[in-house]
């Protein structure tokens, strides 16, 4: 009795929670900059963050990773900052804290500072994106970190599997998926691509600035359009429009060997859906991931408990140009083989009426509950989080989610794997070490596959002289 009155209670609680306002307040400029705010007096501090609809999705083949390089010069010199020394200066008088990240389908610049220094942090901000001077010298500098960054990437184990998967499934419009970027591009980059790459997606109507923290709503309008109506779009601007993603292409089982690799991974890709116009897709997608995560639930018994795995699910990011439902597990090498069979004849399995029960799906209701209520109660993170949001679904998607959550049960679920699972062409790989190779009687099947698709990466870790003069 107890148990069914929590449950109540909690369905209650979804309900209400859906039906409250949400935990910002939405204005938007006569510009098109759109302003996101979380009032929180917690402790005397403010987080401003900048996003942008940018990434991977706004590249050309010749402009590849220079969205990533762009991120990096925001945090260098401007009008009112002339130089990287200047800008470091300002971050220690502000007591900024201070970082960016680029991905397929968003751009963040954040910082979190004390509040009493806000009218400041908006300046800064304002000036970073407004008026960024994209410097020779500072780019000469930056470009040395985005390529260390690079090769620190091109060394892991995995790097080739990564390229290999994105190539495979994206084909010509890899790039698009890609914001590390190609290490050629990067060395040959010039100020001038950067300068209408800032024009073509670093504009109002493109952006969107987000503000948590310590403040008072009257004084931040005030100051937002003090340090932001002058930032205009582009005469006659248009959102950038990019090639459309081929289909998911036939089926590829393969196994691909590489020193340094721990134990054996396990990925099988397929296509997913687009959350901007497949909503109950995705929503079906975040479901079954905790469905499976379950620690009563037969999936979670038979790959992990049973010690068959180390671990073992299904993953889906959100995303709403493109992007893939990947079904994984890390295991023992001499188990590689048996796993990725088991793994592609699960899905199956999840139609059967009897493979989830309605308490688990009551858990993952509440789990998804207690995570939105952390998370909003976390001011400074929580505005990052609805960053990604408004960039890569809009706050439409973000501010029905947990109801349409609440209506998503099995039928959902069971739609869901039929559509995207069940009998459709996948990526399907096991990368491990040559030693453990052997000893599990594994094949490295992959180098007809690298031999055509990864023949440019080959050829790009011997690109170590910059095209650019000047850089050393």
């Amino acid at each position: 009795m107890r148990i069914q009155s929590a449950v109540l209670s909690l369905l209650a609680a979804t309900s209400a929670l859906a039906a409250e306002k949400p935990p910002y307040v939405s204005t938007k400029l006569d510009t098109g900059l759109e302003l996101l705010a979380m009032e929180s007096h917690k402790v005397p501090l403010a987080t401003i963050v900048l996003s942008c609809k940018a990434g991977g999705m706004n590249q050309t083949p010749e402009t590849d990773g220079l969205v990533h390089l762009w991120e990096h010069m925001f945090f260098k010199g401007n009008k009112r900052i002339p130089n990287q020394e200047a800008f470091n200066k300002r971050i220690r008088e502000l007591g900024i804290s201070f970082n960016g990240d680029t991905a397929a389908e968003k751009v963040r610049y954040f910082f979190t500072l004390p509040s009493v220094f806000l009218d400041d942090g908006l300046q800064f901000m304002s000036d970073a994106i407004q008026a960024p001077l994209l410097e020779q010298t500072e780019l000469e500098k930056e470009r040395r970190v985005v390529l260390d960054e690079y090769d620190r990437a091109a060394a892991h184990p995995s790097f080739d599997f990564g390229n290999l998967e994105r190539n495979y499934i994206y084909g010509d419009q890899e790039y698009q998926r890609d914001p590390l970027g190609y290490r050629p591009i990067i060395i040959s980059a010039t100020r001038e691509q950067l300068l209408k790459i800032k024009d073509e997606v670093f504009v109002p109507s493109n952006c969107s600035l987000l503000v948590s923290g310590d403040y008072r709503p009257d004084e931040l309008g005030v100051l937002v359009k003090k340090h932001f109506a002058d930032w205009k779009n582009p005469k006659d601007w248009k959102p950038v429009v990019r090639p459309p993603f081929p289909p998911f292409p036939k089926s590829l089982d393969f196994a691909m060997t590489r020193e340094h690799v721990q134990n054996a991974s396990v990925q099988i890709l397929f296509a997913g859906p687009k959350a901007r116009s497949q909503q109950e897709d995705s929503f079906a997608a975040d479901v079954l991931n905790q469905l499976l995560e379950h620690r009563s639930g037969k999936f979670y018994k038979k790959f992990e408990d049973s010690g068959l795995t180390f671990s073992a699910g299904l993953s889906y990011y959100t995303q709403s140009q493109a992007g893939e439902i990947d079904l994984f597990a890390e295991t023992q090498p001499e188990n590689a083989a048996k796993v990725k069979a088991l793994l592609l004849a699960e899905p199956k399995e999840w139609l059967k009426p009897d493979y989830f029960t309605d308490d688990q799906l009551e858990d993952v209701r509440r789990n998804l509950l207690i995570n939105h209520k952390r998370e909003v109660n976390q001011p400074s993170e929580f505005i990052k989080n609805l960053a990604f949001w408004w960039a890569v679904t809009g706050m439409d998607y973000y501010d029905g989610y947990l109801d349409n959550l609440k209506k998503t049960g099995f039928e959902q679920v069971r739609t869901f794997v039929k559509k995207y699972l069940v009998d459709k062409p996948h990526f399907a790989g096991i990368l491990m070490s040559p030693a453990d190779a052997k000893k599990a009687k594994v094949k490295d099947d992959s180098q007809p596959l690298v031999a055509k698709y990864l023949k440019k990466y080959a050829s790009a870790k011997d690109a170590k002289k910059p095209a650019v003069k000047g850089f050393k």
